[in-house]
This record gives C-alpha cells, structure tokens and sequence, in this order.
C-alpha cells in the first residue's frame, strides 16, 4: 500500500507541476554546456559578495572561487557570491534579441536520486550598465517550512530564477521578455532563502522564495560557474512521445533483459520509487532483481528522456 501512495503521489504532483522541467528533460528551457547553440561567453566579471549567513555577520563572507571562475565556458569552477551577492557579467559582443532564446546562465546544482539540490539567483539585464531590467520570476515553493542547507528544491516550482537547473544545464532566458533589443550586461544576485520577512527575497509578485538556508560556508550563495550567449534557435526538447529511444518493454519479470530499440549504448541510470539509485551503466540492456515500479532514465546525446518499468 505505502508504494501505490508514494506512485500514486509522485504522478499527482507532476500533474500539478507549474513550469518547466529539470534540465535536459522534455520541455526543459535548458541548454547543455556543449550544446551546438552557444555561441560565446562572458568576457569579464565583477563580483560583489554577501555574508554567509545574513543574520550572522561574524562569520565573514564565502571566499570560494574569484571573477575569472565566472568567465568563460562552463567548467566546473564556480564563485560563490553569499547571501545576496552580486556578479556582473560583461560581454565583449553586444548580445541580441532573437526569435526564442538569447543567453544562459548555469550554475552547479545537481541531482540525487530524484530530487534536487538547487541555489536561486535573481536575473537583471543592461546595455549601459546603469540601468537593469530585472526578469520576471516566480515560486510556488511550499513555505509552510524552511528549506535547509540539505533540503531539495523542484525545477517545477520555479520560474525565471537562474540555478533552477542542475549542471550541466544552463537556465535559458529571453530578452523579448524584458523589451530590450541588445544587452552588453548581465547582474545576478544571489536569492536569499530565508522565510524571514525582514530578510528572505521575493519573486516578482512578492511571493517569499523558499531556498536552502543557512548555508555558511565558504562556498555559501549562489554558485556561479558562466553565462552563455545563445544564438537565438527555439532549442525545441525533443518530445518523450516522438522519441526513437524506447524500453523494448515497460513490464518485464525478475532478472530479465531490458533492452533499449533505436539505440545504441546509452547511460542508463534506473531509480525506484523512492528515488534511489539502483543501476547505472553505460549499456544498451540491463536487468533488475527486485519486482517493483522503477524509472529509467536515459541520456544520449545530451538529452534526458525518462521511462517507467514495471518489474514483476
């Protein structure tokens, strides 16, 4: 009974899911780092940082990383900017409003079993360097609880925050929804988790956002690793439903091969229903001992599609 709950529950809240999912899965605004559609990077860094901890000054501020950890490609050197750092982004080229997505920003969030681990920044953007226009954001993060420095956040809740998406993905974002033509500065500034009115930050429409806290460490805040110039392409996800990468079977008995159809090897990581990881491999067929409800996820090509298997 506690499974078909948890099953049960799991597909209730993807039903109710409000915006886009994680990284890499269909209908994600997600780039991967190595995807053919970046064009360039940003060119220089100022950094501002904040305190570890907001309401705990004496612990000084994160020294993790420097500016030139936020220029340049992705490459999993990171600075952390603190509670309510800022990092401003220079780019050497103008960069322009086209049809569909025009820049990214990543940060190093990751993923565990099924959830997670996720660091908001708020987005402005500038062609002077004075005057910014800050994107629209949203959260319908539960706020009946503080999320801890351990706590989970889910991409579905968030909106037009920078760090929504796990590495190795990057958050898209589009000048037409800001009315700017061409932009020369992009301003991050770290989201402040707190549920305290007097300090936490709010989204756009003045909803408290909910975001790991305290986090004092050298590495507290918002961890940025780059910000991409996108070349405009719409970066269409491809749809689970037209995908040539499927199961040969979603139901299959004890210890029996499950074979990937229309692929060659593929990263397959399989999750139960509790979201623990109980394979992974770099295979094209596989098996599972234990009968139960299990999600497959699979990566080629650097897109995530995601199948359900019963195992009986």
């Amino acid at each position: 009974m506690r499974f078909v709950i948890i099953v049960l529950t799991a597909f209730t809240l993807n039903a109710w899911a409000q915006f886009d999912p994680a990284g890499g899965e269909p209908g994600s605004k997600s780039i991967h780092k190595d995807a053919s559609s970046i064009t360039g990077w940003s060119s220089s860094a100022e950094i501002y940082r904040g305190f570890m901890q907001i309401n705990d000054t004496s612990l000084g501020k994160p020294t993790v990383g420097d500016s030139s950890s936020a220029i340049g490609a992705m490459d999993g050197l990171v600075v952390s900017l603190g509670d309510g750092g800022e990092a401003v982004l220079t780019f050497a080229e103008p960069i322009t409003n086209r049809s569909g997505y025009d820049f990214a920003v990543f940060e190093n969030g990751f993923k565990v079993g099924l959830s997670f681990y996720l660091e908001l920044a708020h987005v402005e953007v500038s062609n002077d360097g004075i005057n910014y226009v800050r994107f629209p954001s949203e959260t319908v993060s539960d706020t009946s609880y503080q999320i801890d420095n351990f706590g989970y956040l889910k991409p579905t809740d968030i909106y037009n925050l920078a760090g929504k998406h796990q590495a190795p993905y990057g958050t898209l974002f589009d000048l037409e929804e800001v009315g700017l033509d061409t932009i020369r500065f992009v301003r991050l500034i770290d989201v402040i988790g707190s549920l305290d009115s007097s300090s936490g930050s709010r989204d756009s429409k003045g909803k408290i956002i909910n975001d790991p806290f305290p986090s004092p460490f050298e590495s507290g805040g918002f961890d940025l690793d780059a910000v991409a110039v996108v070349n405009g392409e719409l970066l269409n996800v491809q749809d689970v439903a037209s995908s040539k990468i499927e199961l040969q079977s979603n139901r299959v008995s004890k210890n029996e091969l499950v074979r990937l159809v229309g692929s060659q090897q593929s990263e397959i990581q399989v999750f139960d229903a509790l979201g623990a990881n109980v394979y992974s491999g770099y295979v094209n067929q596989f098996s599972l001992p234990t009968a139960g409800m299990y999600f497959v996820q699979i990566t080629q090509n650097a897109i995530t599609y995601t199948r359900k298997i019963c195992v009986y």
